[in-house]
């Protein structure tokens, strides 16, 4: 049976050098034990959902932009050079909240085994919201130091933070998920360019029917 066109056809997870799909967009995903113990980190994309086949009980790996025409078509939108200045930014970012990884992920578990054994949460949830706002001082000073990295990818600096400090207070606050989710509120996304917009929130694309 035909594979559907929408399926991503990269090997995964992505090495760290991935470069060979045009609208790569790299996410790092923390998957968490049924102890709710942070494992290895995962390279996946932001671009990659799950989606059904048309079998019972069968999923598949799929782009959430379309088919290949589809995201080479984004990623002219959204621009290659600014693409590649948005990944430089982003390995960059990435550097500079690693060393509150771990302990950020640590916390969360523990936030979340009290959530499901229906204990108290409170001291978790505080020592989360300490190493946030040491976390967001960092991010802060490192905004500013590469204002002109951001300026370049028609990015405003505080509209970049203000994205940080929600992405950082609904993984604090959700009881459910065990990942940061990126989505993107309209009020925010005002902040910027259309680009920038176009980047985190992509047209949507019509879905094409299962394969029969």
């Amino acid at each position: 049976m035909p594979r559907p066109d929408d399926e991503c056809p990269y090997p995964k997870p992505f090495p760290a050098d991935f470069n060979a799909c045009p609208a790569f967009q790299a996410r790092q995903f923390i998957p968490l034990d049924t102890m709710y113990q942070p494992l290895e980190p995962v390279l996946t994309c932001r671009h990659l959902v799950t989606r059904a086949l048309p079998q019972r009980h069968r999923w598949y790996a799929a782009c959430s932009l379309g088919d290949a025409e589809a995201r080479g078509r984004w990623a002219s939108e959204v621009g290659i050079a600014r693409l590649e200045r948005i990944r430089a930014v982003q390995r960059e970012l990435g550097t500079a909240i690693a060393p509150y990884g771990a302990q950020l992920w640590e916390l969360k578990g523990q936030q979340l085994r009290a959530f499901r054994d229906g204990s108290d949460a409170g001291p978790a949830t505080e020592a989360l919201r300490r190493l946030a706002g040491q976390m967001t001082a960092h991010l802060q000073g490192f905004l500013e130091q590469h204002s002109t990295a951001f300026t370049d990818i028609d990015m405003p600096v505080d509209a970049a933070l203000r994205l940080i400090n929600l992405a950082i207070e609904r993984f604090i606050d959700t009881k459910f998920a065990t990942e940061v989710s990126f989505e993107v509120p309209d009020d925010v996304l005002q902040g910027f360019p259309e680009p920038v917009r176009t980047f985190f929130q992509p047209a949507s694309t019509q879905r094409p029917p299962p394969n029969p």
